[in-house]
């Protein structure tokens, strides 16, 4: 029952991340270019004093603020899917690894062809090299994480007193 537990809230989360991304790619050119302001403002708010501000300070940030929004929302569809296929197919990393790459992949270029659909918005093969990308490394986070568990996981048990 626990296992059966963790798989569904592992695929969930898969599930969430995609809802996410299509809810992004949904907004129009004007409301996307609100967004990614807000976000920046924000953080710029954040390590800048406010008379630094300005509009042309946002607008100069906005587009690598973009990109960064990319690469990380596929960064954690990557360590998600990775770790639904892992739980699916009894961590068979050889396989699960590919597959969450493939299928991020398979996602954002689905996710361009949706934008070209969307008022101001069109597809980009860079975008879609950038989510690639982030899938690829949150993969790799997910399985050096899993790595490190093992590798602690098995030195604390042979440091144990038998009994």
């Amino acid at each position: 029952m626990k296992n059966k537990t963790i798989l569904i809230i592992s695929w969930v989360c898969v599930a969430l991340t995609m809802l996410m991304i299509f809810c992004f790619s949904a907004e129009d050119a004007e409301k996307s270019t609100q967004t990614s302001s807000s976000v920046v403002e924000n953080v710029l708010d954040i390590v800048l004093p406010k008379e630094e501000i300005t509009p042309e300070v946002v607008k100069k940030y906005q587009f690598p603020f973009r990109k960064a929004a990319h690469f990380g929302i596929y960064m954690l569809l990557g360590f998600c899917l990775v770790n639904a296929f892992e739980i699916t197919l009894n961590k068979k990393w050889y396989i699960s690894y590919p597959a969450s790459v493939v299928v991020s992949f398979l996602y954002a270029l689905s996710d361009e062809w949706h934008q070209s659909f969307t008022a101001g918005r069109g597809p980009s093969i860079k975008d879609t090299f950038i989510d690639l990308s982030g899938a690829f490394l949150g993969a790799l986070i997910y399985l050096g994480f899993i790595s490190l568990y093992t590798y602690l996981n098995k030195k604390m048990k042979s440091k144990r007193p038998i009994k």
